[in-house]
């Protein structure tokens, strides 16, 4: 391989002041942030913003129109035939299946369910995960097992650096089997996605290039579940709608669409009727009004000439094959124990992060629903996802049958204490507990978790009168250390404050 410094030579250049400089000469402007100054309109068609306008080297897609998507995990063999007859007069032609819920009958009746239909030809079946099933007949059918996707990096919850590195090393080893597509995992971060699409596309031309080929793979924007969560479930639909969007807008020729329920299907035995009829209709009508009305995949690289999007995928680019060469001079085994030390160092970090709230996950570290109870068990998950650890502990107080009350010890003026007062509130309904409101409510419960919420300079009277108080446990609202109390306050750990307390409740400590 060559150096990496002539991988962009003739397409891009990220060095700013270079990138105003073009963007002035082509579109005729003394000053990049002012358009009073253009000297004259004469542009003809709108420029390519790229050093050499009349060469345009734009990342195209392989496919001029993005097909609808859905995806199916939990099969109901009873009701599947009618689910994909309805998919595809709503319009999806991109079906994903994940073949861990897949026996070889009802693999059977998709197929023959999917080659009845009279567009059969229009449609793409994609099979997801290791197993290995039936190949299919008369369809336009592609496995995992053929496909590039770096899955063992992203499902342990790697950066997306790991995953693009892995992915151009495995193409690069894999080219003699020509892969027809390349798959990678979208997230919740909008711009980053679209980088990282971008990204990726330069690092197929590179290696392509190098190779003498000229018929690249088509790009698979996955849904990345690392994010989704069991509470708050709809909030997955707007995490889909990021994934999916910011797919189409990257120029992925393939972009999948889940339903906010999904994760109940990967980590639980729950079946919810209701939920899963309707997660399958928001998967189908997100894919469908994206794709086919709001036409977001009909433009190619609408984020050519962005200097954010540009400038993030080269450094996606160039750190991602720095990287690649590294995994490429070991062997398999040492390549997985490089990247499994590697990993688990940003996990680590994801966890952090939103342990501490710095990340916000919405009805989980933050902003919950105390009143929410789905009275389940999860699965055993290799599968990393940063909602769980809060998760777990959530749905171990829920097995509690004497759950206490939290009371809210209040000192002083209750206008000037209200933000204590939500963030307690806040605090404890992260794991179910009712928080009993001191304003509205006179309620004294026996069986309670006490809180004073006063200012600062008033603890130490306050608690004074609070130690006599039998409680199971006993906090304060502030950074204030005061013997017998433990601080609750913005930036700690507050999974690690919440799981001291679960394990009183469970009586485990």
């Amino acid at each position: 391989m060559k150096a990496f410094s002539d991988l962009f030579a003739e397409e891009y250049n990220t060095q700013r002041e270079q990138w105003e400089k073009a963007l002035k000469a082509e579109l005729k402007l003394e000053e990049v942030a002012s358009k009073a100054t253009k000297k004259h309109l004469d542009l003809g068609s709108w420029p390519t913003l790229s050093l050499k306008a009349k060469h345009t080297h734009q990342q195209s897609s392989n496919t001029s129109w993005k097909k609808a998507a859905q995806t199916y995990y939990n099969i109901d063999a009873g009701k599947i035939a009618a689910s994909i007859l309805e998919d595809l007069e709503g319009g999806a032609r991109s079906f994903f299946f994940h073949k861990d819920f897949l026996n070889e009958v009802d693999w059977a009746l998709i197929q023959q369910t999917f080659k009845s239909y009279p567009l059969a030809h229009e449609i793409e079946v994609y099979l997801l995960g290791p197993k290995k099933i039936t190949p299919c007949t008369g369809l336009k059918c592609f496995d995992e097992n053929q496909m590039i996707i770096a899955r063992e990096v992203h499902d342990l919850g790697g950066h997306n650096v790991h995953e693009l590195a892995l992915l151009t090393c495995n193409l690069i080893e894999g080219l003699d089997k020509k892969p027809t597509h390349v798959g990678l995992f979208m997230d919740s971060h909008f711009f980053k996605n679209i980088s990282k699409v971008r990204a990726l596309k330069l690092l197929m031309q590179k290696v392509y290039k190098e190779e003498g080929l000229s018929e690249l793979p088509k790009v698979i924007s996955l849904n990345s579940y690392r994010e989704w969560t069991l509470f708050e479930r709809y909030s997955n639909m707007l995490r889909n709608n990021v994934q999916v969007a910011s797919g189409y807008i990257a120029g992925a020729d393939v972009v999948q669409s889940s339903g906010y329920q999904l994760i109940f299907d990967l980590e639980t035995q729950v079946k919810d009727i209701e939920h899963n009829e309707r997660s399958l209709r928001m998967a189908r009508n997100t894919s469908h009004i994206l794709s086919l009305e709001s036409m977001l995949g009909m433009v190619d690289d609408p984020a050519y000439g962005s200097y954010h999007f540009e400038n993030l995928a080269h450094e996606y680019a160039e750190a991602a094959w720095k990287l690649m060469q590294v995994l490429l001079s070991y062997d398999p085994a040492k390549r997985e124990e490089f990247l499994q030390t590697e990993v688990t160092k940003v996990r680590n970090v994801r966890l952090e992060r939103v342990k501490t709230r710095k990340d916000v996950l919405t009805g989980i570290n933050d902003y919950p629903d105390g009143r929410e109870h789905l009275g389940i068990a999860l699965k055993e998950s290799k599968v990393f996802r940063v909602s769980r650890t809060f998760e777990e502990a959530r749905l171990k107080v829920e097995g509690v049958k004497n759950k206490p009350k939290v009371e809210i010890l209040l000192h002083g003026d209750a206008g000037e204490l209200n933000n204590r007062i939500s963030f307690i509130k806040n605090y404890f309904e992260l794991i179910g507990l009712e928080v009993i409101d001191p304003i509205q409510s006179k309620e004294k419960p026996a069986n309670k978790i006490l809180v004073l919420c006063a200012k600062d300079e008033d603890y130490p009277n306050l608690a004074q009168e609070a130690l006599k108080q039998d409680c199971l446990a006993k906090y304060i609202a502030g950074k204030v250390d005061i013997p017998g109390f433990e601080m609750i306050h913005a930036g700690q750990d507050v999974h690690k404050v919440l799981s001291q307390l679960v394990n009183k409740l469970v009586g485990q400590i």
